[in-house]
């Protein structure tokens, strides 16, 4: 008797089909998909994420009872940000010339049904992507209203750094890990194009195992509680690895999902533009001098303002003069001066350009 050999299912047939066809060998700073054509001309840019994307719109929670912004709020430049100053996507619209609408919200996580925390001047859990951002977005902008022409709008998406971290998924969820939430970003981003947006961008994960909360005490983390992370553990070193392991593993996923998506899943025929955040910080971690414009010493370990972890109204700024010398602006948010840089290279991405740390598919 012969035994016959299992086949693969035709999802898995095609996967790797896709796979085969669209990542070729070689520098993985190019186009993937030989089909790919740039976009044309990108008036509009419109952001989801968290706080380092927010220019004030948790502010507006906060100063209006939990309330949100009404029906069309455009959100303004705000400069009182998590970053100590201007954001990554204000430097990039700046640059090009583009109109940004922006509903990124400090504390967001892709969905509070996965990954949740309450806060307490809102009274509420914080207002992710899936519950306020993109349903704010929708009403801002009815489908089919021809306010934003899709074929010069940019819909872009950086998200994640709550939904690891701090009592997240780092602290072990029983039923939530890394494939829920990639998910959730995609299945975000396929919402969108059912809207009828076919222009993406998706920044991937920021090296956050060397942000000060998670790294170890010889990179200038530290042991204890934190602001951002109460019920952190004193094994800082274990905290970094563990953080290290989730962030490059999401981004694998990244990696391999989104051409699949775009050619043969729910995003076909859209163009994706994905930039790698984790190689430029990491970059700018190796060699600040070529990143970081603040006089000496240039410092990518440390942060600029000290809080305290018990009262964080209680502030310190350590080098109050020389913010641009700094990576990280606090233990976890990246320095404007790195949101500068963050942001120059995304607006090659809004240009359509090829860059270091852009892939297109």
């Amino acid at each position: 008797m012969i035994i016959g050999i299992p086949t693969l299912s035709a999802a898995a047939a095609l996967f790797l089909a896709v796979l085969s066809d669209a990542i070729p060998t070689g520098t993985y700073n190019v186009p993937r998909n030989s089909n790919f054509a740039p976009w044309g001309k990108i008036k509009n840019i419109v952001v989801f994420g968290d706080s380092y994307t927010d220019e004030g719109r948790l502010s507006y929670f906060i100063n209006n009872n939990g309330e949100a912004p009404p029906v069309g709020y455009i959100q303004p430049e705000g400069l009182v940000t998590a970053s100590g100053g201007k954001v990554w996507a204000r430097f990039a619209a700046e640059s090009t010339g583009v109109t940004l609408y922006n509903y990124a919200v400090s504390g967001a996580v892709c969905s509070n049904d996965l990954t949740w925390r309450t806060f307490p001047l809102i009274n509420r859990t914080f207002p992710g992507i899936n519950d306020y951002e993109l349903p704010a977005f929708k009403a801002d902008f009815p489908k089919n209203s021809l306010r934003l022409d899709m074929d010069e709008t940019l819909f872009t998406i950086w998200i994640g750094t709550n939904d690891l971290g701090g009592d997240a998924i780092i602290s072990g969820l029983p039923d939530v890990g890394l494939t829920n939430y990639t998910s959730c970003v995609i299945d975000t981003m396929s919402e969108l194009y059912q809207y009828g947006a076919r222009n993406f961008a998706l920044l991937n994960l920021a090296p956050l195992e060397h942000a000060p909360v998670y790294a170890p005490e010889s990179e200038g983390g530290f042991a204890g509680p934190s602001p951002t992370w109460e019920d952190r553990g004193d094994n800082a070193t274990a905290i970094s690895r563990r953080m290290r392991d989730l962030t490059q593993g999401a981004n694998e996923i990244y990696k391999y999902r989104i051409p699949f998506e775009v050619v043969a899943g729910s995003l076909k025929g859209a163009k994706v533009a994905v930039m790698d955040t984790y190689g430029l910080m990491t970059d700018i971690r190796n060699n600040p001098a070529e990143y970081l414009t603040g006089p000496l010493p240039l410092n990518v370990t440390g942060y600029n303002i000290h809080c305290d972890p018990l009262d964080t109204s209680v502030c310190t700024t350590y080098r109050p003069n020389d913010r641009d010398s700094f990576m990280w602006f606090d233990q976890l948010h990246p320095s404007e001066e790195t949101s500068r840089v963050i942001g120059e290279e995304f607006a090659n991405v809004l240009e359509g350009k090829l860059g270091e740390w852009i892939t297109y598919w």
